[in-house]
């Protein structure tokens, strides 16, 4: 059986209304947003949150993995957005699940100086986000960000993030991540972030 063709997924307003919350997340990280729920229905593991948001940035001039590989999910996306699979290492954007250890994120483009924006994109599924929760305690700080946001993140593997924050270590090079959770809670920390982080109970 083939991928499922998602109709229910407005081309227009669905993906202009999630491309101005991803660009609000992005604007003030650390802040947590509500996607919208759709009427669509993803493989097995893959978020719906998390598929909106490649539907909203993933046409066919852009290129894609998944982590953990997986052919259901490479081929959902791939049929509903157009993107062509790509190595990790080549992808623009990188959907993955968060609670599994992915070494690859060590490996994702960083973008070069010249063109830092060239740096992946990561659509990071979790259990919940969350102001104050369990899990690991984020702590934000730069552009954006008044003083300092903290934020709780459940469902992260640790050296899931303890790569990303080494791809990011030399600003303006890295990659931009968007943490998506089961409620629809949407989250941005951003190259431009600098970000410690705590185990809390």
């Amino acid at each position: 059986m083939g991928a499922t063709i998602e109709p229910a997924f407005d081309k227009v307003f669905d993906t202009q209304r999630i491309y101005r919350l991803m660009l609000d997340a992005l604007a003030r990280p650390g802040k947590i947003l509500a996607l919208p729920r759709l009427d669509i229905y993803p493989p097995s593991g893959l978020s719906g949150y998390a598929s909106s948001l490649a539907f909203t940035l993933l046409d066919s001039e852009t290129t894609f993995a998944v982590l953990p590989e997986n052919d259901f999910w490479r081929d959902y996306l791939a049929v509903n957005t157009g993107a062509g699979p790509v190595s990790p290492a080549a992808a623009e954007f990188v959907l993955l699940a968060g609670g599994e250890y992915t070494p690859q994120i060590a490996g994702l483009s960083r973008g070069t100086l010249p063109a830092p924006e060239k740096g992946a994109t990561l659509f990071v599924m979790v259990d919940a986000l969350a102001a104050d929760g369990g899990g690991v305690r984020l702590t934000l700080t730069g552009p954006g960000i008044k003083a300092r946001s903290e934020v709780s993140v459940a469902g992260l593997n640790l050296a899931n993030l303890d790569n990303i924050l080494t791809v990011n270590q030399e600003y303006p090079l890295g990659v931009d991540t968007f943490f998506t959770d089961r409620h629809g809670r949407l989250l941005a920390m951003p190259r431009s972030s600098a970000v410690t982080w705590e185990v809390v109970s």
